[in-house]
């Protein structure tokens, strides 16, 4: 493996405290933050279109903050609130934490986690087989895990509480080549192949956080070096930390 010299992570830079920082000092390689997709909030009326109530649906399935704070803001708009024996699907703690701080009481403990992908949410599902399920999300729809839900003959709508615009990176640096590229979401990755449509890995290594990441990346042909969240590497940073110390 060739020495690492410079790291590309897909998303807008940490503060100047974070760990990053100290990271990329401690093993002298240059690690470049830009966020590759904006979101852009759904209006009310945009949310209304697309003709759905939220008070319709017992089960409600998050993969990202984006679709949490998109979905209680538009609650909050429309004056609504979930009965409290509404469960919440999550795809990871972090986005479970998004929604804890949405919901009261009894509501938390009806928060799930556990699942670091969405087709790691069926199983939960099928435990809760009569729910109406709704998949808050945007921009494009999860297929293969409505294949799945269909599959078990579950209850599963969806709909979009945010656009995806790609960001288009400035030319100088859209030309660059980097050791490392680290993906936290789907949508890096697609706003990755937006900036080089014919990008061609080589020698370069890809780091993703989550299945949903991974297989996303693997349907463009990318080829993984090491993914997160596991319990060694419960994150990007863990990730790029393991790696920069097996090349001393």
């Amino acid at each position: 493996m060739k020495r690492i010299r410079s790291i590309f992570v897909a998303t807008a830079a940490p503060p100047a405290d974070s760990p990053y920082y100290e990271l990329a000092r401690t093993w002298k390689v240059e690690i470049v933050f830009a966020n590759l997709i904006e979101i852009q909030g759904y209006s009310l009326p945009e949310f209304r279109e697309q003709g759905l109530s939220p008070l319709d649906f017992q089960g409600f399935i998050f993969s990202s903050k984006q679709a949490v704070d998109h979905f209680f803001r538009l609650m909050a708009e429309m004056r609504l609130e979930l009965p409290p024996e509404s469960r919440f699907l999550c795809t990871g703690e972090i986005v479970g934490q998004q929604v804890y701080q949405y919901v009261q009481g009894g509501m938390r403990r009806r928060i799930y986690s556990q699942a670091n992908s969405l087709l790691g949410l069926i199983p939960y599902m099928r435990k809760y087989p009569d729910l109406k399920y709704l998949y808050v999300g945007g921009g494009a729809a999860p297929l293969q895990f409505f294949e799945e839900a269909q599959r078990y003959k579950l209850n599963l709508s969806t709909v979009k509480v945010y656009h995806v615009h790609y960001i288009t990176l400035p030319p100088a640096l859209k030309r660059r080549r980097f050791s490392v590229l680290c993906f936290p979401t789907p949508t890096s990755v697609m706003g990755w192949f937006h900036n080089h449509p014919k990008f061609q890995q080589k020698d370069t290594l890809v780091l993703v956080y989550g299945e949903d990441t991974q297989r996303i990346a693997e349907s463009y042909g990318l080829k993984i070096h090491d993914y997160a969240p596991r319990p060694e590497a419960p994150s990007l940073l863990a990730l790029l930390r393991n790696l920069l110390r097996t090349q001393g």
